[in-house]
C-alpha cells in the first residue's frame, strides 16, 4: 500500500468513526432507534471482499505465469480493460470498506462508551466493522494482483533500438 492510498484510506476511516458516533448521538438524544446496520449489508461486505479477490486472480495467474517463464513465448495477456476495471473496483472497495469500519467502530465506541451496550447491537457493530476490514483486505490484496510483471529483456532491448 502507498504512501497516498494509507493516508486516503484514513482520511475516509476518520470520516465514518465522526459520523457513525455523530449519528448514534443523535438518535440517541433525540430518541430515535440505534442506527444498527442490517444483517445483508454485513453479508454484503464479505460477498465483496471475496469478489475483489476472485476478480483480480486471472490477472495474478498471469503474472506468476510470466514471472516463473524464462524462454519462449509469454502466456497470453488478460485484457487491459478487464484488469483496468479489476483495479479501478478494487481501490473503490478499499475506500468503502475504510468508510464503513470507521462508522461501525464509531457506533462500536458509542455502545461501549456512552450506553449500557445491549449484546444484540454489540455483536452487530462488531461484525460489521470485521466484514469491513474483510472488505479492506480483499480489495487490497486485488490491487496488489493487479500490479503488471516487469519487461522481458529482449521486449526492452526490442524498444530501445
Amino acid at each position: 500500500m502507498n504512501a497516498v492510498l494509507a493516508r486516503q484510506l484514513a482520511i475516509f476511516f476518520m470520516v465514518g468513526l465522526i459520523i457513525g458516533l455523530s449519528a448514534a448521538q443523535l438518535t440517541a438524544g433525540f430518541g430515535f432507534p440505534f442506527p444498527a446496520s442490517p444483517d445483508t449489508l454485513i453479508i454484503t461486505l464479505v460477498v465483496l471482499g471475496f469478489a475483489n479477490y476472485f476478480a483480480s486472480y486471472p490477472i495474478y495467474r498471469y503474472r506468476k505465469q510470466a514471472l516463473s517463464q524464462n524462454d519462449g513465448p509469454r502466456p497470453a495477456r488478460p485484457n487491459p480493460f478487464y484488469a483496468v476495471r479489476v483495479l479501478i473496483m478494487a481501490r473503490a472497495s478499499t475506500l468503502t470498506g475504510g468508510l464503513f469500519a470507521g462508522w461501525h467502530l464509531g457506533l462500536l465506541l458509542w455502545l461501549v462508551l456512552f450506553s449500557v451496550a445491549p449484546e444484540a447491537l454489540v455483536m452487530n457493530s462488531s461484525s460489521g466493522f470485521l466484514a469491513s476490514l474483510f472488505l479492506i483486505l480483499g480489495a487490497l490484496i486485488a490491487q496488489r494482483n493487479c500490479k503488471s510483471p516487469p519487461q522481458s529483456d529482449s521486449v526492452s532491448e526490442k524498444s530501445v533500438n
